[in-house]
């Protein structure tokens, strides 16, 4: 919508119909100032005094959010979409109205990011500052509860994280009235990197960055199990095959026929996949992130200057996260394939601040393709019903790519590895 557009419009309509602002302003129990605002494009009115204005101005609804008269019949053909963008708008309004009662922070805008799969996430632009509003998804792989804690403790250590607001009732989070749980942070400027857009220097400060978080973690009490021993004993490539039978159902009958083939070519991995003897207690288990990746980063020009979404905080294999966000920020690995030599002078600087031991170096890369083939990450694309499900399609695609790299060249990957474990003796 088109702000100013709408604000000509109303200030056009106010003068056909022989209003002041005042007088306009009186009869909606407003100030002079708001409509003032609406008419100079500084903002739009609120969901609730939409239809009273439309009805002193002699227009619809639908109207006053286009800006200008419509015809009839293009009228009815708009029903549809201004109920979509009420609906947006009186969510924003109440969003607004419960971050005021909840926190003080009177939000002079809202807008919706589509940062993240599956959690809320609002920039609120506030006389205070700029802040984050988030819902963060409700399921097993998430702790909000959490992460106000991890983010003070990193704090205190230097790690460049998310400063937590707290709630007039002196908690990080609040449960708004349909029993959701929310919190807010400071909102961190900079720029945010797409999957395979890392710059030269932001692959080096960035592992080295997880190795200090996992140094500066290891004093925090431990966090929930992710990838562990539970983890080998129920993700199986019989169990995943198994599994994959209904989302090669699903891709069939959506007519996705280029998917299918895709998990076709998984399938086929996982029925001849090796038997590889992974014993989770062996890994350098730490607490960690959970979901380091790229897009989690926010960078200024040759700094990282936050790490942000711990929601996922857990104790997982240290390599698996290294490995993790080498195959999602490298541009050298868009199409899937790990350039050998440049992976291993990357985990080099891991291990210029961290710790692994020589069975973590052996076994990163088998780890890794373990975990690709018994994920059914196309799976989690069907299931999802959020707006951004397209993330999990991109990743499921990666993932397809990957495990085929990995079936060709795993055991060069590990030679590899284990070279580089041989060099520290």
């Amino acid at each position: 919508m088109n702000q100013e557009k709408i604000g000509a419009f109303i200030a056009s309509l106010r003068r056909e119909k022989g209003y002041t602002q005042r007088e306009l302003a009186d009869r909606l129990e407003l100030s002079e100032k708001t409509v003032s605002k609406w008419e100079c494009g500084k903002g739009l009115p609120e969901v609730v005094y939409m239809q009273p204005l439309c009805t002193l101005l002699g227009i619809s609804v639908d109207e006053l959010l286009a800006g200008e008269r419509i015809p009839l019949a293009d009228l009815l053909q708009k029903m549809n979409e201004t109920r979509t963008e009420l609906f947006q708008l009186l969510t924003l309004e109440r969003l607004k109205f419960r971050i005021c009662k909840l926190y003080g922070l009177e939000a002079e805008s809202v807008e919706t990011t589509d940062y993240g799969a599956s959690s809320l996430t609002y920039f609120m632009f506030c006389k205070e500052g700029k802040y984050v509003a988030k819902y963060a998804c409700e399921n097993g792989m998430n702790h909000p509860e959490l992460e106000p804690a991890v983010c003070a403790h990193l704090l205190k250590k230097g790690i460049p994280v998310s400063r937590f607001v707290e709630n007039k009732q002196g908690a990080m989070i609040s449960v708004d009235e349909n029993g959701r749980r929310l919190h807010v942070q400071q909102f961190i400027e900079g720029t945010v990197y797409g999957y395979h857009r890392a710059p030269e220097w932001l692959m080096g400060q960035a592992v080295r960055l997880l190795a200090k978080i996992h140094s500066a973690l290891k004093d925090f009490p431990a966090l929930p199990i992710g990838i562990g021993a539970e983890f080998f004993r129920y993700r199986t490539p019989a169990a995943t095959l198994q599994g994959y039978q209904s989302t090669l159902r699903k891709a069939k009958e959506q007519g996705d026929f280029s998917i299918a083939e895709e998990i076709r070519s998984n399938m086929r991995i996982l029925e001849r996949f090796p038997d590889f003897k992974l014993d989770a207690a062996k890994f350098t288990c730490v607490n960690t992130h959970g979901d380091y990746t790229i897009t989690q980063l926010i960078c200024g020009d040759t700094c990282i200057r936050g790490v942000i979404d711990w929601t996922t905080a857990c104790v997982h294999p240290a390599v698996w996260e290294i490995l993790r966000f080498y195959v999602y920020a490298s541009p050298l690995c868009k199409d899937g394939e790990i350039d050998i030599p440049d992976f291993t002078d990357y985990v080099r600087q891991y291990l210029s601040e961290g710790e692994l031991s020589d069975y973590d170096l052996e076994n990163m890369g088998r780890l890794f393709f373990y975990f690709t083939a018994v994920c059914d990450f196309y799976g989690q694309y069907y299931r999802s019903m959020t707006k951004n499900r397209a993330v999990y399609l991109q990743q499921a695609e990666l993932s397809a790519k990957l495990l085929r790299w990995f079936d060709v060249h795993i055991e060069e990957l590990t030679a590899a590895l284990r070279e580089l474990a041989n060099e520290r003796r």
